[in-house]
Order: structure tokens, then sequence, then C-alpha cells
């Protein structure tokens, strides 16, 4: 439950923020020139923090989020024909 509160308050700030930008960037406000740089910087970085705070939270809990680097990845299974089997098994029994 807590990671859902979190995550809307995640989406909730990126959109603020994205709108914040849009805001400064159609209507004249002063100072307009040393605010929307700031913005659209911010609309860049804040995504990439927050990515970065949950997957802190996944690496220091052990157990995986979205931001794990692994997830959702599978591990290709090893495809072995017949014939790799029979030779495998010939072999082994050679050894014995």
């Amino acid at each position: 439950m807590i990671k859902k509160i979190l995550a809307i308050i995640g989406i909730a700030l990126i959109f603020l923020w994205i709108a914040a930008t849009f805001v400064i960037a159609v209507f004249p406000i002063p100072l307009k020139e040393t605010i929307f740089p700031i913005m659209a910087v911010g609309c860049v970085f804040l995504p990439i923090v927050l990515w970065i705070f949950l997957w802190m939270i996944s690496f220091i809990t052990g157990k995986k989020n979205i931001a794990s680097p692994d997830n959702g990845v599978k591990k290709p299974d090893l495809i072995v024909s017949e014939e790799t089997k029979s030779e495998e098994n010939e072999e082994t029994n050679e050894n014995n």
C-alpha cells in the first residue's frame, strides 16, 4: 500500500513540475529567463532521481521492483538437441 501511495506522489510531482514549466513558458512571468531553464532541467532530472530512489529501495531491501535492473529478464533455457544429449550420455557411459 505504501508503494502505491509513493508512486502516486511521484507521478503527481512529475505532472505538477511539467505543468509549472508549461505555465512559466507560456505566460509572461517576472524572472522567466532564470526560472524556465531550471524547470526545464528539472523535467529531465526529476524522473531520473525518482527512478534512482526506487532502485536504492530495491537494492537495500533486496526485493525486486520496477527499477530493478533484472526485472522481468528471463534467463534463456539451454536448448539441447537429442543428438547432443545422446553424445553426452555416451561420453558419460565411456567414462564409467
